[in-house]
């Protein structure tokens, strides 16, 4: 039997708090008309409590940047969160990466 997964890609993230953040996501297909948020939620209540800004400085080539400020990282603080990535095309929205953040002094 087959199966069409559709599951989001994993990606553990890792930064000092304190420090800007930034990461370039490439997906191999087109994201030319797409709209994308990334936020960070904390593992124990489960609340957003940052929104990366994301760009996309070539869409056609399936680039996505991700990035938090200085001020961010110090506002989030040490721990061990989560973050997804969801874009929306149309009406169809995905969440297409997950993972952790190891937030470390």
């Amino acid at each position: 039997m087959a199966t069409y997964d559709q599951i989001p890609a994993t990606l553990n993230l890792r930064w000092s708090v304190g420090n800007d953040f930034s990461a370039l996501l490439d997906f191999d297909i087109s994201l030319v008309s797409y709209t994308a948020v990334a936020t960070v939620y904390s593992t124990i209540t489960g609340n957003a409590v940052a929104t990366f800004t994301t760009t996309f400085p070539d869409a056609a080539a399936g680039k996505v940047n991700i990035a938090l400020t200085d001020t961010q990282t110090t506002t989030i603080g040490q721990g061990t969160f989560v973050w997804q990535l969801v874009w929306t095309v149309g009406t169809v929205t995905r969440t297409a990466m997950a993972g952790f953040i190891d937030a470390t002094i």
